[in-house]
């Protein structure tokens, strides 16, 4: 089982790692782009978010939109994981 706070905590540690930001920067409430979220490490993002949870994104859902914030990122994950994460 998958804890919701373990989502989060390991949305934001691959964040901050593919950013290059400091770990106490904000994630929330900003978009990440302003922070430096481009095509290239979305990309990454997602291939590394589906190797840690073991779920696939199909194409329709590869857009950036989608990514754009901290709390989007989360929430798709847990979409995802479905019956897996727990509160």
């Amino acid at each position: 089982m998958v804890n919701n706070n373990f989502v989060e905590l390991k949305v934001q540690e691959k964040l901050i790692q593919i950013l290059g930001i400091d770990s106490d920067q904000t994630l929330h409430e900003v978009n990440l782009s302003l922070l430096g979220l481009d095509s290239m490490k979305s990309v990454q993002l997602i291939v590394e978010l589906e190797e840690l949870f073991d779920i696939t994104y199909n194409d329709e859902e590869l857009i950036f939109d989608n990514f754009s914030t901290f709390q989007l990122i989360v929430d798709r994950v847990k979409e995802k994981v479905g019956n897996s994460v727990t509160e």
